[in-house]
């Protein structure tokens, strides 16, 4: 069987992996899409900031209310006329602001905290805000190098496609439809040639049989690498 044509299929096959590989292995490429990811880790965290931020300021504003309260009971207290007030009633008061003022100790402290958490999460806001800039302008930048880089190569690639196409009507289908097969599962080149008895793949070495049924049928499967071999 005639295989020339595959081989001349394979090799334009070569010249379009090659340049594909150009394509996916570029610098540009890979710096817009890791450019990419560091956008969305700065957006999302971000949201979840912004989430944080809410719920503290909600909390502010309450123990704010709270305090707000506890401080008005104290005047409260403090204005009573206790000139009439025998002892009973005096302990009593007496325990009652002593309640308000540890309330309003753990209160003032709380709030304290509170306010520092919000202005933290809030600088850490502003932090992931220029993560997120400067991300998007790196994933601009390199995305425009490489549509620039990539307008070069795909007509080539397509070119060299369109060529293949021409080609597979003259190649037998038996070996095209092998060589596609195989090409699927990445493996390449598919045709190697015959080295001292051995499998141009793999390099194993062919028994007689084999060898015998390579020489008939001008082409064999190697039981080991999944090539087909062929005499040169």
């Amino acid at each position: 069987m005639n295989i020339d044509k595959i081989l001349e299929y394979q090799k334009k096959d070569l010249e379009a992996i090659k340049l594909q590989r150009q394509l996916d292995n570029n610098a540009d490429r890979k710096a817009y899409q890791d450019a990419a990811g560091q956008a969305k880790i700065a957006q999302n965290r971000s949201t979840e900031l912004e989430k944080e931020a809410a719920r503290l300021l909600q909390e502010f504003e309450n123990l704010k209310k709270t305090y707000a309260e506890n401080a008005k009971s104290a005047n409260v207290v403090i204005g009573k006329n206790l000139s009439n007030a025998d002892e009973a009633e005096l302990d009593n008061i007496s325990a009652v602001a002593l309640d308000i003022e540890r309330n309003l100790s753990i209160l003032e402290k709380k709030i304290l905290s509170q306010a520092e958490r919000v202005n933290a999460i809030l600088g850490e806001f502003e932090q992931t805000k220029k993560k997120y800039i400067a991300a998007r302008d790196k994933h601009k930048h390199h995305k425009t190098q490489y549509e620039q880089y990539a307008s070069k190569i795909t007509p080539e690639i397509d070119k060299i496609e369109s060529e293949l196409k021409k080609l597979e009507p003259e190649i037998d289908q038996l070996l095209l439809e092998k060589y596609k097969k195989r090409r699927q599962d990445k493996i390449y080149p598919v045709f190697v040639p015959l080295r001292d008895q051995s499998c141009g793949g793999c390099m194993t070495e062919m028994p007689l049989a084999s060898l015998e049924k390579l020489k008939k049928q001008g082409f064999l499967d190697c039981e080991y690498c999944r090539r087909i071999i062929y005499i040169n």
